[in-house]
């Protein structure tokens, strides 16, 4: 019995000692030079997987979704390849583990109806990293860098606890210049809200790149597109009349006990794309604030071919 018990024991030390943290590989990776381009945004709650995949991220017709599950030692997901109308045009089953400051990729294309443009070859391995660069400053503000990830920059890690940056004394202030609306709420549907939606101008704007995979929409918000850390996965989209609601999830930087999310109402009124709260959940209820931001769209996806993340 005493042997039994120390097998037990010892198996069960040698699992946790082994087991693959979320906090590892949630949020951007970016390929090395070596493996061409390939971008991976994961969000990660308990084992369930979602996220983005894009090659050049501000082209948003690279952008496919991304599902899977976190297990013991590596994450298994597969990436949708869509077309404009939301058809599914191919699938690519792919593992990724964690190897010293990279995340190691291996993966291989089903067969497809046409050929999407990253599922080229029938297998693949990709070699990413966490951009050395940190997170770029957001609205003025320098973020307080990342998770503590593998290969996250140092300074990152120095600025940066396990459980994220403290927030400010009485919570995040959100605070909008006036808006008028141009004109009454329209009717949603995912055909109408398709495309991708820009907030500001120049190199520093926010591309919100809207796409549907079947009868769901996936997106992803960057800006400048170049840089994983500076991009987040819209998830859980919901659509109520002419109310829309959707998720930010911000996995690996931002202000706040991380991972968290962006609760966002939003509604249409012409060509504005009205966000009309912005509530993060990792804050307590009495200091959270609403706040509002209006993206101008849809642009179709051609319209951001060549981009280059800018």
């Amino acid at each position: 019995m005493r042997a039994i018990f120390w097998l037990t024991a010892l198996s069960a030390l040698s699992s946790t000692a082994w087991a693959l943290d979320a906090n590892q590989v949630r949020g951007g990776w970016e390929s090395t030079a070596d493996s061409g381009a390939h971008v991976l945004e994961f969000s990660i709650r308990g084992e369930h997987v979602t996220g983005v995949y894009c090659t050049v991220c501000a082209d948003a017709r690279t952008l496919s979704l991304v599902e899977g599950t976190l297990g013991a030692r590596q994450l298994s997901f597969v990436i949708e390849h869509v077309g404009d109308d939301g058809r599914i045009l191919s699938r690519d089953q792919a593992t990724a583990r964690v190897e010293g400051d990279h995340l190691v990729v291996d993966g291989a294309a089903e067969g497809s109806e046409a050929a999407a443009p990253a599922a080229a070859s029938a297998a693949f391995h990709w070699i990413l990293r966490k951009d050395p660069r940190g997170p770029a400053p957001f609205g003025g503000v320098k973020v307080a860098e990342a998770l503590p990830q593998p290969g996250a920059p140092a300074v990152n890690v120095a600025a940066y606890g396990v459980h994220g940056q403290a927030l400010p004394p009485g919570g995040l202030q959100v605070v909008r210049a006036p808006w008028t609306q141009p004109g009454p709420w329209e009717p949603l549907s995912a055909a109408r809200l398709a495309g991708v939606w820009l907030n500001g101008t120049g190199p520093g704007k926010q591309y919100f790149i809207i796409r549907r995979a079947g009868g769901r929409l996936f997106g992803l918000v960057c800006g400048p597109c170049d840089n994983s850390y500076d991009m987040a996965a819209l998830t859980d989209f919901s659509i109520d009349g002419d109310t829309l609601h959707f998720n930010i999830a911000h996995e690996d930087n931002g202000i706040g006990p991380l991972p968290f999310y962006n609760q966002i109402t939003a509604h249409l009124a012409r060509n504005e794309l009205r966000l009309v709260s912005i509530v993060p959940d990792n804050q307590p209820a009495t200091t959270r604030r609403v706040g509002g931001l209006s993206l101008l769209g849809p642009l179709p996806y051609e319209a951001t071919a060549g981009d280059g993340g800018h």
